[in-house]
C-alpha cells in the first residue's frame, strides 16, 4: 500500500475547495480530515499558516475558539427565544460555528441543548410535525383557553409558532390561526374572554 505524498499545492487546493462548504477551523479538520491536517502541519508549520498560504484570513476561520460554554448556552437560548429551529440538522445548516462549538465543548448537540435548560426530546419531535399535528396542537391550546396572541406564543410556544407560521400561514401567525378556524381577538386578557366553544 503506497503512502500518499502531499504537496503544498494539494493542501491549498483542498482548503480552497472546502471553503464555504465545511468549517476550516483546526478542530474540525483535525478530526474530520486528519491526514490533510497532519500534512498541512508538516508542510506549513501550522494549520493557521496553511490557511494563510491559501489566501484566507485565519482570524475569521478560527471563530470556534471564541466560543465557551456560557456563550454557547446564550446563543441557544437566543435562537429559542426568537423561535428559530434548534434541531441538529437545521442548526448545522444555518449556524455551523455554533454547532461545531457545541460539539467541541459539550460533546453533543443534545447535551448543549439540555445545558441551556431546554427539552431536546420535544425539539426533536417537533421538527417532524405534520400540518395535521400543527392544526391539532393549535386547536388544543385554543380549547384549553390559552392566549394565542403572537407575544404569548413567542414567549411560551416558540416552536408551534414557528411551525404554524411556516407550514400553515406562509409566514403569518394570524393566517395560521385562521387556517385552524380561529378568528377571535387574542389581545384581550384571558379573564375578559368569553367562554370558548371547542373546535
Amino acid at each position: 500500500m503506497f503512502k500518499k505524498i502531499w504537496t503544498p499545492d494539494m493542501i491549498r487546493d483542498i482548503i480552497l475547495s472546502t471553503n464555504g462548504k465545511e468549517p476550516l477551523n483546526s478542530h474540525y479538520f483535525s478530526t474530520t480530515y486528519p491526514q490533510v491536517y497532519a500534512a498541512a502541519e508538516r508542510l506549513f508549520g501550522s494549520w493557521g499558516n496553511a490557511i494563510t498560504a491559501s489566501g484566507l484570513d485565519y482570524n475569521t476561520i478560527r471563530k470556534y475558539r471564541v466560543w465557551n460554554r456560557m456563550r454557547i448556552v446564550a446563543a441557544i437560548k437566543k435562537r429559542y427565544d426568537n423561535g428559530e429551529p434548534l434541531s441538529c440538522k437545521q442548526v448545522q445548516n444555518t449556524c455551523k460555528t455554533l454547532y461545531m462549538a457545541s460539539i467541541h465543548h459539550f460533546k453533543s448537540w443534545g447535551r448543549a441543548i439540555k445545558m441551556a435548560g431546554l427539552d431536546y426530546d420535544s425539539i426533536r419531535i417537533r421538527r417532524s410535525m405534520t400540518e395535521d399535528q400543527i392544526h391539532d396542537e393549535i386547536r388544543n391550546l385554543y380549547n384549553a383557553g390559552e392566549d394565542l396572541a403572537y407575544p404569548n406564543m413567542r414567549k411560551n410556544h416558540q416552536y408551534l409558532l414557528a411551525y404554524g407560521m411556516k407550514k400553515l400561514g406562509s409566514g403569518s401567525w394570524a393566517k395560521a390561526r385562521r387556517t385552524c378556524g380561529i378568528t377571535e381577538n387574542f389581545r384581550l386578557p384571558k379573564r375578559k374572554r368569553p367562554k370558548r366553544k371547542p373546535l
